[in-house]
């Protein structure tokens, strides 16, 4: 049996409230973790359900020895249940959530009596699966605790929201995520930059680091200086682009915005050196070009369907433009 899984580190303040909760048994029937993607917030709902269902918990984590951490362990706990999207799938479906009125109507087999629910990521749900679930949430069942995990919680209907505890996690910081990171990647410079790359998402990092990211970065940085330099098109290097994962694109695009306006707006160093050029362009083109891939970040991450080719011709002609009415190549 695998080992219960603790919360991270720098999510040690969150788990404190929980407990305080728990202590006075004053935990609520449904809860809201949000923030940003990547920095742990699944881990933290997983290593909570094992730990509510566990039969002898210790201060941080389930005990990892009784019954129902074996269940846990093994994917087939009778009292938990996850809904996220199926395979192949970026939604969320009605009838996933609808299945919960049938769990929550089974009396638990273990744990007192708790069954936990777990959805992730929330605002992968449209109107209809939404709608479903806020009947759950309007008449909860009791001993059933559903656990939402959200990346984006503005994009979840306020009615949801507000039937739901909401703990909220910020991007942590780099002290408490940069020895994490550098046990796994092998050195801190490396680590330190996956954690500029990212913008201190941990995970994420992580996972730039697994898919050797930082070349395909240096390669997406390198054919953006050649396209304003004049040596290829928007359209041809949207086209080479197309190999390359579009959400990794996009984090890309978010990343090196993102680092350049700081850089205009407050002195930082930029990630990425070959963006120098790129520093006297005007901070209000270059927020709005910021906030419009954050959107289309989102809207991919929650399932939207979008086309890869044009939406990076797209961005890459506005770019071109901006550029040459600076007079940047």
């Amino acid at each position: 049996m695998s080992e219960p899984q603790h919360a991270y580190a720098w999510q040690m303040p969150q788990w404190q409230d929980l407990q305080r909760l728990i202590s006075v048994e004053r935990l609520p029937h449904a809860l809201l973790l949000s923030g940003p993607s990547a920095i742990g917030k699944l881990r933290f709902a997983q290593a909570l359900a094992g730990y509510l269902l566990c039969e002898s918990p210790g201060t941080l984590a389930a005990c990892g020895e009784c019954r129902s951490c074996h269940f846990q362990g093994e994917g087939a706990h009778p009292d938990f249940k996850e809904i996220c999207p199926e395979e192949g799938k970026r939604q969320i479906g009605v009838d996933q959530v609808r299945s919960l009125h049938q769990f929550s109507a089974q009396h638990a087999h273990r744990s007192g009596g708790r069954k936990i629910v777990l959805i992730h990521p929330a605002e992968a749900m449209n109107a209809n699966t939404a709608n479903a679930l806020l009947k759950t949430l309007e008449e909860p069942a009791s001993g059933t605790l559903l656990i939402l995990v959200s990346h984006s919680s503005s994009q979840l209907l306020p009615t949801i929201r507000s039937r739901c505890l909401q703990l909220s996690f910020g991007v942590p910081r780099p002290e408490l995520t940069e020895p994490w990171l550098r046990d796994y990647v092998g050195d801190q410079v490396t680590a330190l930059r996956l954690l500029a790359e990212t913008g201190g998402r941990p995970l994420a990092a992580r996972q730039v680091f697994d898919d050797d990211g930082l070349a395909s970065r240096e390669r997406f940085d390198q054919g953006l200086i050649a396209l304003v330099d004049g040596q290829s098109s928007p359209l041809q290097f949207a086209k080479e682009m197309l190999d390359a994962d579009l959400l990794g694109v996009l984090d890309w695009w978010v990343a090196r915005l993102l680092s350049l306006s700081r850089h205009q707006l407050a002195g930082q160093a930029l990630t990425a050196p070959s963006w120098q050029r790129f520093k006297s362009l005007p901070e209000k083109s270059v927020i709005t070009g910021l906030e419009r891939a954050l959107k289309l970040r989102a809207s991919f991450s929650r399932g939207v369907g979008l086309n890869k080719q044009l939406i990076l011709e797209s961005l890459f002609l506005e770019w071109t433009q901006l550029c040459q009415n600076r007079a940047v190549a």
